[in-house]
Order: C-alpha cells, then structure tokens, then sequence
C-alpha cells in the first residue's frame, strides 16, 4: 500500500506553515530526519511499534501532505511502506491519521481554533 497524499489549498506563507506544524509534530514526539534521501519527520525505530513518517511540502498555494508507517523487520530495518488504510497496523495507523488530521486542520482553516480554558 503507498503513502497518504492529500494537497491542502492555503493562503498562509512558508514561515506561517512551518510556525503551525513544527510545535505539533515535536510535541508529537516526532524529529526532523534525512530518510532515503527524502527531508521527512520520523517517529519512533520500530522497537514496538511501525516508524511513523510525516512529510509536508510548501507548494505556493498549497501545501502538499504525505504521511506513512514502514514495517520493521528489525530496528532500523524496515521492509515497504503503508499508507493510513487497510487493516494491518491499524492503531498505529489511527495514531497517525489523527496527527495528520489535526495537521491538515491547522493548514486549511486561516484562523487558529481558540484553546479551550481548564477552568471553564
């Protein structure tokens, strides 16, 4: 199965871009990689869990969304790529599609949701 790939239109500019999902995807406990080649945003080594990987693209207009988890058949030793469908790795998959979801909210709507007060 391939990558998730969605293409979010957007007026906001790189720096806004990069301001709304760097906090989220380090706050997710994800980190900035090189991967085969590819400036991506990995979580995890596969020790209990499937990597997961999150990339974004800024196109101008747009921004372009890719999200997968890769199969590990020893840490660090991956074999193929899975998108965010079928069953095989589906709480991992779920995990990651909310991630993305909350992602592509951010990028779509111009103005932030306000937070919800604790002493409300």
């Amino acid at each position: 199965m391939s990558r998730y790939v969605n293409r979010i239109a957007t007026t906001r500019s790189k720096e806004e871009i990069d301001a709304l999902l760097v906090p989220i995807l380090q706050r997710e406990g994800f980190t900035y990689v090189k991967y085969e080649g590819e400036d991506v945003w990995k979580k995890g080594v596969g020790l209990m869990t499937a990597p997961q990987f999150f990339k974004y693209e800024y196109l101008g207009d747009s921004v372009g969304v890719q999200a997968w988890i890769k199969f590990a058949i020893l840490p660090g030793v991956y074999a193929g790529e899975m998108g965010l469908k079928g069953f095989w790795g589906i709480a991992i998959k779920k995990m990651l599609q909310a991630r993305v979801n909350e992602m592509e909210y951010a990028i779509a709507n111009p103005y932030p949701q306000p937070q919800a007060s604790a002493n409300v």
